[in-house]
């Protein structure tokens, strides 16, 4: 059985550049992270891209070029998310706590659409080191996300 990413970010040239996991859990560590990842990867999930996101509504965690490697990898990066999803909950008039899984992988997409194509305000997009340090940025700019898919 093979996993499908929550979310899939695609790159200007619509090759695969991100794939991303959306957990809406709270009180997560780096440790966390790293297990669930190894888990995902055990139970059939691929990672066939450059980055792989681990998003909750309260951090970010992101790995750069460790594939499939079925160890308990930390991550590359990792950050507070609050901020960044701030801007969307006001606009849509939600509370962070308590928000359904699909309403939050919706509020992850748009941060993330908006962010291959540079909208929704540059000072939330670019708070974080990170996506400039990483080269995810660049990697996703003009390109697009995709939504979970049924084959």
């Amino acid at each position: 059985m093979h996993l499908r990413p929550d979310l899939s970010l695609y790159d200007s040239n619509g090759r695969l550049a991100a794939t991303a996991e959306v957990k809406n859990k709270t009180g997560t560590t780096g440790s966390w992270a790293a297990k669930t990842r190894r888990n995902l990867l055990a139970h059939g999930f691929g990672c066939e891209s450059e980055f792989f996101l681990l998003v909750t509504p309260d951090r970010l965690y992101a790995w750069k070029d460790v594939g499939n490697d079925p160890n308990e990898v930390l991550p590359s990066y990792e950050a507070d998310a609050g901020p960044t999803f701030a801007p969307y909950l006001e606009d849509a008039g939600v509370a962070l706590s308590p928000i359904s899984g699909q309403a939050f992988e919706l509020v992850v997409a748009a941060w993330l659409s908006d962010l291959a194509r540079c909208h929704h305000g540059v000072n939330a997009l670019t708070e974080h080191d990170w996506l400039e340090e990483s080269g995810f940025k660049s990697a996703v700019q003009d390109g697009r996300v995709e939504h979970e898919t049924s084959v």
